[in-house]
């Protein structure tokens, strides 16, 4: 309780000041949370993810530039890797885990789980403090629907026995969350979708409201909603009589504080940015991290994002709580 009265004071007080902030004055303390996209590309076509659709030239990101990056900024808490590709793709994914883990720094990979049974050895030795494996229903028509090009009964094996070996070493880590992002298609599904996470032997179950984007027009989105939205208990957004609104839209952007950096070494101020629209500076060609989030630019581009000038912010998808979590695992 008193962490959301702390949440709200922040966000209801920053709203109001911020605001009237010179740009100068726009250089608020690095968090030390960043997400590092280890590579933009993906095996996967899912219907509503930006990634399939991007023009973003596609590559990936290098050990040793990885090993750049993150040398660069000494107080880095925490590393999630992957953005708007497929983690699992890039080899060298849990060799920078591990480097990252070796320097006290918390790490996190979300995953489609497809290649999951390929990296069991390398993900269980590499310090991983989280891993999230995607399962969108407890069928074949429900995960397939929005999946495409996975296969439920693959994806349920991986997890399965990726949980199974975890267990038979005795590891407290990775703890492994399974992600279920709740469609009109799935959601019939959701005490089906319980049972199965326990079986699968995951350390929590995660239910995440679909987002229907923010780089896209009205009329798309509402487009979508028709398609894919849940009813109303399982949605971010109100839609009535063809009207759509977010439910609670925080009234301050927490990416003030935090970054995200493509494989290419662009820094961008938002993840939603998937086309990297909001990029402030590459932390190759402009002198590592730390300069960059000091850079002009960056205190500019963060008071635009505070005044919601950007068209990212004004179409932003982003919620105060998007997801519902139920633990199986005893110390919380």
């Amino acid at each position: 309780m008193f962490n959301k009265v702390k949440t709200f004071l922040k966000q209801r007080m920053g709203s109001l000041i911020l605001p009237y902030l010179p740009w100068q004055l726009c250089n608020f303390g690095f968090s030390g949370r960043i997400i590092i996209e280890p590579t933009n590309a993906c095996n996967l076509r899912c219907p509503l993810c930006p990634t399939s659709k991007s023009k973003r030239i596609k590559g990936f990101l290098s050990f040793e530039n990885f090993k750049k990056i993150i040398d660069d900024i000494p107080n880095l808490k925490s590393i999630n890797f992957g953005w708007s590709g497929e983690p699992l793709l890039n080899k060298e994914v849990f060799k920078m885990v591990k480097h990252a883990s070796s320097r006290g720094i918390r790490t996190g990979i979300s995953t489609n789980t497809v290649f999951l049974n390929q990296y069991i050895e390398e993900a269980l030795n590499s310090g991983l403090d989280n891993l999230i494996v995607c399962l969108e229903g407890a069928s074949k028509e429900s995960h397939e629907k929005y999946r495409v090009g996975s296969n439920f009964e693959s994806i349920k094996r991986n997890i399965k026995d990726f949980c199974q070996e975890k267990k038979k070493r005795k590891l407290n880590k990775p703890r492994v969350i399974l992600q279920c992002l709740l469609t009109k298609y799935n959601e019939h599904e959701v005490p089906a979708i319980i049972v199965l996470a326990k079986n699968l032997g995951v350390d929590s179950l995660e239910f995440k409201s679909l987002s229907l984007g923010s780089s896209v027009s009205v009329a798309e989105k509402i487009k979508r909603a028709k398609e894919f939205l849940p009813s109303a208990e399982f949605s971010r957004y109100d839609f009535k009589e063809g009207i759509l609104s977010l439910k609670s839209k925080p009234r301050l952007c927490s990416w003030l504080r935090q970054s995200v950096i493509l494989w290419n070494g662009d820094v961008t101020t938002c993840c939603y940015d998937f086309e990297g629209d909001l990029i402030v500076g590459n932390v190759f060609r402009d002198g590592g991290f730390r300069k960059v989030w000091k850079s002009e630019k960056y205190k500019k581009y963060r008071q635009k994002i505070i005044r919601e000038e950007f068209d990212l912010c004004k179409n932003c998808s982003r919620v105060g709580d998007y997801t519902q979590r139920i633990c199986f695992y005893k110390n919380n």
